[in-house]
């Protein structure tokens, strides 16, 4: 896909910078918070998951790609193809990860009351 050149940089930039800073943050969170590190762990997996997608999807859209290649729409497919599973395996891990925090602060409820 036609892209001006600086769009793929930009977009990394700002991917791996967000993606950081969530970093950064999710571990000071657990190490502040150590009551449940499976809902910690996953957020991680998550980041991860996710960055993998995002990898394969630039591979997709990249400048650097040689349209002329014979199979360049099928590489393309497989590549789309695969962001979308590693997509999917970062939604289902932060899908995970909310309900292991819900279920710490609703066990958290019961011992109070």
């Amino acid at each position: 896909m036609p892209l001006e050149a600086e769009i793929p940089h930009l977009l990394t930039i700002g991917f791996i910078v967000i993606v950081c800073i969530f970093a950064i943050s999710i571990i000071t969170l657990w190490m502040k918070n150590k009551n449940n590190g499976v809902a910690y762990t996953f957020i991680l997996l998550h980041l991860v998951s996710l960055s993998c997608g995002f990898y394969f999807l630039m591979n997709a859209i990249s400048p650097d790609l040689d349209y002329n290649h014979p199979m360049a729409s099928e590489e393309n497919s497989m590549q789309i193809g695969i962001a979308g599973v590693f997509w999917f395996v970062s939604m289902m891990s932060l899908f995970i990860s909310i309900f292991q925090f819900t279920r710490v602060k609703r066990s958290l409820g019961k011992h109070t009351a």
